[in-house]
């Protein structure tokens, strides 16, 4: 379901106090939306395994969250306490339940949760640092990569699977495969995997290399983050795509009328995509003991030349 049909079912519901629909019968957990006993938007999960307390998944000033038993079964709600927000909480709800995509209830309890926490950054309401200048090419490179895949997927299924701003694995989920994001220097002859699961994986994927350079003012292929902004939210189909990137944007640390990236400048050199299949060479986790539990490391990108795609 995508993100327009899942706004377009709500409305329907609302019509319908107490009434809930199921958003997806094929995951793994069951995910509801409808209107509590008062009326307030809320997006219900059962069956979830386990309870939690308060203490474990907190409630914000606009999101009431309640772990609770219903037939004996464990349940887990967000209701919208500030009308005014319905906007964010729709997109929140979207994300939340596509998160639950997962080959198993646990997995996709886990990846909602994660999720979640992630959206309680947005949701407090306090202004993020300045990014760093490498922070800054992080990012303009994955909104280039979001513009990249738009011209092919569209714009909303990209937008979907953009879950680089919540710490995920990947920076891009797409149904049939992913994509992780890195930018370097133009001199750059490697680059830093962050963790094992960055490349690792059963399905084949993408890695997508930017080599970005600072440049002066007058170059005239030079761009500031503020423009990759920009530039991506012209290419947003909808109100509710824009609602949705505004929120992602937000929870990538980048706030609007910060002079530093309107006045910073880059220029992109290059772009290479490797294919990142099992012959790939990476750190994979079935190759490690159990005793490792994380890593970083760097790759040569001579040694993967093979792999380059574009």
């Amino acid at each position: 379901m995508d993100f327009n049909s899942f706004i377009n079912r709500i409305k329907a519901v609302e019509k319908a106090p107490l009434r809930y629909f199921i958003v997806d019968p094929d995951l793994p957990l069951s995910v509801y939306f409808g209107l509590d006993n008062t009326g307030r938007p809320t997006l219900l999960i059962e069956d979830i395994g386990k309870t939690f307390s308060s203490a474990e998944i907190p409630s914000t000033a606009q999101i009431l969250v309640l772990s609770f038993t219903k037939k004996d079964k464990a349940c887990l709600s967000f209701s919208l306490l500030t009308p005014q927000h319905r906007d964010v909480f729709n997109t929140l709800c979207y994300d939340l339940f596509e998160a639950t995509r997962k080959d198993s209830r646990d997995s996709a309890l886990l990846s909602l949760l994660t999720r979640f926490a992630a959206w309680q950054d947005l949701l407090k309401g306090t202004r993020p640092g300045i990014m760093s200048t490498q922070e800054q090419q992080g990012l303009a490179a994955e909104l280039l990569a979001l513009l990249y895949f738009a011209e092919s997927k569209g714009f909303e299924d990209a937008l979907d699977a953009w879950v680089g701003p919540f710490k995920m694995d990947k920076d891009f989920e797409f149904y049939e495969n992913w994509a992780e994001v890195k930018s370097c220097k133009v001199s750059a002859t490697a680059i830093t995997i962050s963790s094992i699961e960055q490349l690792d994986s059963e399905v084949a994927g993408s890695l997508i290399v930017y080599h970005i350079d600072r440049a002066s003012e007058n170059k005239e292929e030079a761009f500031s983050l503020k423009d990759i902004v920009e530039k991506a939210r012209g290419a947003a189909t909808s109100v509710a795509a824009r609602t949705m990137l505004d929120s992602k944007l937000y929870l990538a640390r980048y706030v609007d009328g910060e002079p530093e990236y309107e006045n910073r400048r880059f220029q992109v050199r290059c772009r290479d995509i490797y294919k990142v299949t099992p012959e790939f060479p990476c750190v994979r986790r079935s190759a490690l003991v159990s005793a490792v539990t994380a890593c970083q490391y760097s790759l040569s990108l001579p040694a993967i030349e093979e792999f380059k795609e574009a």
